[in-house]
């Protein structure tokens, strides 16, 4: 899958848990701590993305730790 694709598919699981403006502000953190740019985003930016989400601590209060270890790897899978 290409990048862009994949940054969709976490948007649209973000947003089922979190809700549109969470899930929002969780990404635009985690692009900001990741330095992930939002145009050209490359299979390390976006696992770096990825990283920078599941160490939100939101996510990880949602989620639990065996959760988040869960959606990270699924995350991640989608660019291999």
């Amino acid at each position: 899958m290409e990048v862009s694709s994949a940054v969709q598919e976490v948007k649209k699981d973000l947003e089922s848990t979190f809700g549109n403006t969470l899930a929002a502000s969780i990404i635009a953190i985690a692009r900001t701590k990741a330095n992930a740019p939002l145009i050209g985003m490359t299979k390390q930016n976006f696992i770096d993305l990825v990283d920078a989400i599941c160490g939100d601590n939101r996510v990880q209060s949602m989620l639990g730790a065996a959760g988040t270890r869960e959606r990270s790897a699924k995350w991640k899978k989608l660019v291999d």
